[in-house]
C-alpha cells in the first residue's frame, strides 16, 4: 500500500509546484527520510515524499521488504540537489573516512565519476576527492565532458537479449494456454517494459532504456497481448456456443 504524506514532519515546509515529479531516492527508515527532507526544505526545493507500508514492517528485521519512504523531485532540480548532497558529503569527514571507496583503486574511482547515474551524488563526490588525494585531479570541465559522454551512451539505449525475451514469451504463452489467461497480463507488462521503460541521469535528463528496435519489439508484444486479452474477455459474447 502506498501512502502519500500530505502533512506532517516530512513536508511541513513543502512547497507546491508545477511539473512532473520523478523518483530520486528511497530510504529504509523514517529518520533517514526526515533528514533528507530537511535538507530539501532548507534549500526550498519542492519534493514529494511517499511512505510505503508492508505487512512485514516492524517484524524481525525491523523493516519491510520495500523501502520505507520514497522521495520524488522535479527533474529540473536533480542537478541542483545532487550538487548540494555532494558538497555536504565532503564536509563530513567521518563519512569520507569510513566510506568503502577507501579501498578502491584509481581506475575504479574513475569509473564512478564517469558513470554518475549509477551512484549517489555523495559517492561521486567522495570518488573525486579520493582521486585527488591519489594525485589524479579531475577538473570540472572534464567532469562535464564525462556527463555528456554518459548522456550519449544512455540516449542510444540498450539492446534487449532476444533469447531471453523469447523465453519470457514462451513462458507467457504456455502459461496462458495451460494455466491461466492472466499470464497475458505478464505479456502486457513485458511489452510495456521494453517499449516505454525509461531512466533519468544525474542531471535529470530522461532517456528510454532500450534502443528503437527493442522498443518496437516491446510495442508489438504489448499490442498482441492486449488484443489477445480483449479477444478472450469478449469470447462469451461472440462465441456463446463454447460456454
Amino acid at each position: 500500500m502506498n501512502e502519500t504524506l500530505e502533512q506532517g514532519l516530512f513536508d511541513e515546509n513543502h512547497q507546491p509546484s508545477n511539473g512532473d515529479f520523478e523518483f530520486f531516492r528511497d530510504f529504509f527508515n523514517e529518520e533517514q527520510a526526515a533528514s533528507f527532507a530537511q535538507v530539501l526544505d532548507s534549500h526550498n526545493i519542492p519534493y514529494k515524499l511517499e511512505k510505503n507500508r508492508t505487512l512485514l514492517e516492524g517484524t524481525i528485521t525491523g523493516y519491510g521488504l520495500v523501502p520505507h519512504s520514497v522521495v520524488k523531485l522535479r527533474t529540473a532540480d536533480f542537478a541542483r540537489v545532487n550538487q548540494i548532497l555532494g558538497e555536504n558529503a565532503l564536509k563530513n569527514e567521518g563519512f569520507i573516512t569510513n566510506h568503502y571507496f577507501q579501498t578502491y583503486k584509481a581506475t575504479e574511482l574513475l569509473e564512478v565519476v564517469q558513470k554518475p547515474d549509477e551512484w549517489t551524488s555523495e559517492d561521486v563526490a567522495v570518488a573525486r576527492y579520493l582521486l585527488e588525494k591519489q594525485g589524479v585531479a579531475i577538473p570540472e570541465a572534464q567532469v562535464e565532458a564525462y556527463k555528456a559522454q554518459r548522456a550519449e551512451t544512455l540516449k542510444a539505449g540498450r539492446t534487449a537479449n532476444t533469447g531471453l525475451v523469447a523465453v519470457y514469451l514462451l513462458v507467457i504463452l504456455v502459461g496462458t494456454f495451460l494455466l491461466s489467461i492472466f499470464f497475458l497480463v505478464g505479456g502486457i507488462g513485458l511489452g510495456l517494459y521494453y517499449w516505454q521503460d525509461y531512466l533519468i541521469d544525474s542531471e535529470g535528463n530522461k532517456f528510454f532504456t532500450f534502443e528503437p528496435g527493442t522498443r518496437q519489439l516491446g510495442k508489438v508484444i504489448f499490442i498482441i497481448s492486449v488484443a489477445c486479452l480483449i479477444a478472450w474477455a469478449s469470447l462469451p459474447f461472440w462465441a456463446p456456443s463454447f460456454f
